[in-house]
């Protein structure tokens, strides 16, 4: 569509940022959060407000559209864009200034993060929508968006007090005020329970410089003057509507205000570079509860008289979603409101929560599910209990939620009749569907489930979209009452509002004369292109490509011609499968969950340190969707996005549809790997075992060398390998030397020496073989201390973890196999197998599976348990013994991502404490950065450190002496990174029980230039 050359060069001095041209990337921003697909010509990704207006002038010359976009978290496709896109979240996230009832803050800052720096000074920005993990700022207000909270604090439109704009020109500017009155309350500009307010104007509205700005407001005076009456009598009955743009209240002062009329736009009349919103303080008290109801009407009639309360929200759940709460203890019910109220105290909440409910309780048949409570771990729990009803239905097999019909608003009155006759319009269409309900403002997310794989469902889509919104409309109602209209509404804008049809283009004019900004959105759609443009599903596309495939061959047969290059034959998946991958990658929705950087989500270290689509989990299943294609990207664009992942499979467990993107990287690695091979420092970290290995068997000098500067440059140089990397040292007495010499090597006897004795089988892995021998001599004796029988298995090797780490699945599969066949033995005669480290484990579990079809390896994966989980069960049995020393030491114990990965409890802190004098302060912070080899290489050694600031952060605080953690990577990062001894939890435990004095040299040294030495 374009000349790359030619924009490069015409861009070049005057955009500061990437461009990116390649139809990979291209690709990972055809999508956001919606159903709808669009491929962007090119994604602009800038460094600074004076780049945007380079480019959007660059636009405005040649006609170029572009849309703006922040974390593609929109449900209604409105940052789609066949033109340019411009990503704002990657540059523009920080927070400006912070006053004392306002804040500046740059358009790509995200909400959490932005309410975490005010709830420092007791402030908050109070709209908050479920994306708030992720959403930014300048999305937020491109979608005027609002959260269950919109009854008493509306939308972001009733909070903005001034905006730093680039108009259709390229000029910049700023509208509306930088700094609100002090005198100005926060309270002032709080919405009241039958809507949002309007806030008082600015008193001292900033003097109008730019000819752009000047020339707007003096068009929009006369628009929106002359159509005034027509602007008050379009209105809908409910006061909660944010569709299209939202002219009510932007007259009234001595000049229009152009942030009302920009905030909600989508980007079509400006593009938003920064924003001062208003703040209100943090509440002092929040109390929820959650109120179960025979059905669902008996809940929304319940819900409309709460509204005398004035809770801050009443969210109902429906029978479906309470479905997948069961993991809860909830009991069955027909439906369910989850009521929260603030208050100045946590009493005078709880005073108004208990209040509501017993006045309910008089009037209507429920039953309370939980009590009111303002302790955190009791909102947690609730909270927790509706997120697992939202987001567990994407997890499911089968039809899926489809987000089409999922923003309509009724007034809050209608609701019964709405919620009726929607469901007779579900059953029309031979459809089931699920229903959030904000009870107390009318907006209703209906997600019809579909399965947009079958061309029947696909095509009830439409007709269904148009029942629905015909019926919202009828009530009074709205097609969008919170999510954008973008692509998915802009089709019934012109049904919604008749009449200011013509009053909304002549806007788009006066602002975006030649319509380059987010074309086809609010005054669209666009007659040239498809209104819905659906994404293909894999399905889909295979039929496409066969019948395509098939018309060709019988073309070709006709005609006797011969194609210019055969077809690329179907790759087979090299890792194991229950469906093809790609169907797999299909099953991520592109909700943006994974762009989460706030605890305790684990989920993405990489998109943590880098901040750029490519290093999502999202931009990792919309590559291998681009790669269907397979001359979509070369095989150096693909290594790189797929490197990006760590294999902490914390995006796995955490994806809210549990979409398995660390083994869809595996499997695009190990496809590299066997088109490619590995490069030189990916093939030695792929063996990092036989290396560890030599290295012990030369212990003395090889830790001497790794001590030098020049064999560290070395290293680097021709390795890979960071020569600021504090490396492990090696020992010549290794674990397996030692187990040899006490004779844990011996062949077993098929039964315990005594009867019910317990039998362990050892897995040690490759650090506390060679690395740090302590680990398994510390296992060892406490395992033995325990009257448990302890066998080290000659023929184990490592797990595997690192060739399979970098797709190198020939020499994974090899060691696999070599230890199912020793430990599945084992198991036969009664052995649990006990992993050194949760990476052991995982591979024994969960990834031998994927890379061997062997039922010995679901054996195996069943009698396999990690250290400290395996002791945390002889304690919760009352077997394990409490003989401790005391130690007068503070511990900063880490927990591991892949111990998360193991889905059971952690038992690491609990059993520090068991020792006498020993505080732990756990560090649950995120991923430690390291990723096993990953962080050993140069490139990464700085992103590594990042990715893991959130940890060393905790580790570093003057209280905590030692570290502590079951990974041996996570040690590494750190020793690198605080200073301080770190060792894993087995070696304290066995120290306080006086079996490993060996330890008492390291306690007294400071570290020396290797781990472990």
């Amino acid at each position: 569509m374009f000349d790359e050359t030619q924009i490069i060069d015409d861009l070049r001095g005057s955009f500061r940022g990437r461009l990116h041209f390649d139809r990979l990337t291209r690709g990972l921003y055809a999508t956001d959060a919606s159903p709808f697909h669009t491929e962007p010509a090119l994604v602009a990704v800038p460094e600074d407000v004076e780049s945007v207006a380079n480019l959007v002038r660059y636009c405005h010359e040649h006609a170029i559209p572009l849309a703006p976009r922040g974390a593609g978290t929109g449900l209604s496709g409105e940052s789609l864009t066949w033109g340019v896109v411009l990503d704002l979240s990657r540059h523009f996230r920080q927070v400006l200034a912070i006053g004392p009832d306002t804040v500046t803050v740059q358009a790509g800052a995200v909400l959490a993060d932005l309410n975490a720096e005010l709830a420092r000074v007791g402030r908050r920005f109070a709209p908050n929508p479920a994306s708030a993990a992720t959403c930014t700022i300048g999305g937020m207000i491109a979608t005027n968006a609002s959260g269950a909270n919109a009854f008493l604090h509306g939308y972001t439109r009733d909070h903005v007090a001034g905006l730093g704009v680039v108009w259709n020109n390229g000029e910049r500017d700023r509208i509306g005020s930088s700094l609100v009155s002090e005198s100005t309350t926060a309270a002032q500009h709080e919405p009241g329970p039958q809507g949002p307010s309007e806030p008082p104007a600015e008193s001292h509205p900033e003097e109008i410089h730019h000819p752009r700005q000047r020339a707007i407001t003096r068009a929009v005076t006369e628009l929106l003057t002359l159509h005034a009456e027509r602007i008050a009598t379009a209105r809908v009955r409910t006061a909660f509507d944010r569709c299209a743009y939202q002219l009510h209240g932007v007259l009234g002062g001595a000049d229009p205000d152009l942030t009302k009329l920009l905030v909600g736009s989508e980007g079509t009349l400006a593009i938003v570079t920064e924003a001062t919103l208003r703040t209100v303080p943090v509440a002092g008290g929040t109390c929820l509860s959650l109120i179960g109801f025979p059905t669902l009407d008996a809940a929304v009639r319940a819900g409309l008289a709460l509204r005398q309360y004035s809770p801050v929200l009443c969210d109902l759940l429906e029978r479906r979603l309470l479905a997948l709460t069961r993991g809860y203890g909830i009991p069955t019910v027909g439906a369910a409101l989850l009521v929260g109220f603030e208050a100045d105290s946590e009493r005078r909440a709880t005073e108004r929560a208990w209040g509501a409910v017993e006045s309910l309780q008089r009037e209507h048949i429920l039953r309370v599910l939980a009590e009111p409570t303002c302790t955190p771990e009791g909102v947690a729990h609730i909270r927790n209990i509706r997120d697992a009803a939202v987001s567990g239905l994407h997890s499911q097999n089968g039809p899926r939620p489809v987000a089409c019909i999922e923003d309509v608003g009724v007034p809050a009155e209608a609701l019964p009749e709405f919620l009726t006759r929607v469901q007779d319009i579900l059953k029309r269409f031979e459809l089931s569907g699920t229903f959030l309900v904000h009870a107390l403002t009318g907006q209703v997310h209906t997600r019809p489930l579909l399965d947009l794989g079958e061309p029947t469902d696909r095509a009830k889509l439409w007709p269904l979209a148009e029942s629905v919104h015909a019926l919202a409309l009828a009530l009074g109602g709205t097609v969008s009452s919170q999510h954008g209209t973008g692509i998915a509404r802009t089709p019934w804008v012109e049904r919604q509002f008749g009449t200011l049809m013509p009053v909304f283009r002549e806007l788009k004019r006066i602002f975006d004369p030649k319509g380059i900004l987010n074309p086809g959105k609010i005054v669209g759609p666009d007659p040239s292109r498809e209104a819905w443009p659906l994404r293909k599903p894999h399905r889909h596309e295979q039929q496409e490509e066969e019948a395509s495939q098939d018309g060709r061959a019988e073309s070709e047969a006709e005609t006797g011609s011969v194609p210019l290059a055969p077809e690329p034959p179907p790759r087979t998946p090299l890792l194991l499968w229950t469906g093809a991958p790609e169907a797999e990658a299909a099953r991520c929705n592109g909700c943006g969950d994974c762009r989460t950087r706030t605890p305790p989500e684990r989920m993405c270290p990489a998109f943590r340190s880098r901040g750029d689509e490519h290093a999502t989990p999202r931009g990792m299943a919309n590559m291998l969707r681009v790669l269907r294609d397979p001359t979509a990207a070369t095989p150096d664009e693909v290594r790189t996005v797929a490197e990006l992942c760590v294999n902490c499979k914390m995006c796995r467990d955490e994806c809210p549809a549990k979409v398995n993107v660390p083994k869809l990287m595996l499997e695009t690695k190990a496809q590299r790997h066997a088109e490619h091979g590995l490069e030189r420092g990916d093939w030695v970290l792929a063996r990092t075992e036989g290396l560890a290995a030599l290295g012990s068997n030369f212990a003395p000098l090889v830790n001497a060398l790794l001590g030098r500067r020049s064999a560290r440059w070395l290293l680097e140089k021709f390795l890979g390998v960071s020569r600021r990397r504090r490396l492990p040292a090696f020992h010549l007495r290794t674990f397996f030397r030692r187990a040899r010499g006490l004779g844990l090597m011996r062949r077993p006897s098929v039964a315990p020496a005594l009867p019910g004795t317990p039998r362990v089988a050892l897995f040690a892995d490759v650090f506390a073989s060679y690395n740090d021998p302590l680990i398994g001599v510390a296992a060892v004796r406490v395992l033995q201390h325990h009257g448990i029988e302890v066998h080290v298995p000659s023929r184990q090797v490592g797990s595997g973890v690192a060739p399979l780490a970098k797709g190198d699945l020939d020499t994974a599969r090899e060691r696999a196999l070599r230890n199912i066949r020793v430990f599945a033995d084992l198991t036969r005669h009664g052995f649990r197998i006990v992993c050194l480290e949760p990476t052991s484990a995982l591979m024994l579990t969960q990834d031998y599976q994927d890379i061997l079809d062997d039922p010995d390896a679901i054996a195996v994966a069943a009698h396999t348990v990690e250290l400290t989980t395996y002791l945390g069960e002889l304690h919760a049995a009352k077997k394990l013994r409490t003989d401790f020393q005391p130690l007068d030491v503070t511990l900063g114990h880490h927990i591991p991502c892949h111990m998360k990965a193991l889905r059971g409890a952690v038992r690491g802190p609990g059993l520090l404490e068991l020792i006498p004098g020993v505080k732990v302060h756990t560090i649950d912070a995120g991923c430690s950065g390291m990723a096993g080899t990953w962080g050993l290489k140069a490139e990464n050694f700085d992103t590594s450190l990042v990715a893991g600031a959130g940890m060393l952060t905790e580790l570093n605080r003057p209280r905590v002496l030692f570290g502590s953690t079951e990974c041996s990577a996570c040690r590494m990062q750190m020793e690198q990174g605080s200073g301080k001894r770190t060792l894993h939890p087995i070696q304290y435990l066995a120290y306080a029980y006086g079996l490993l004095p060996e330890l008492e040299e390291r306690f007294r040294k400071p570290l020396g230039g290797l781990v472990s030495d």
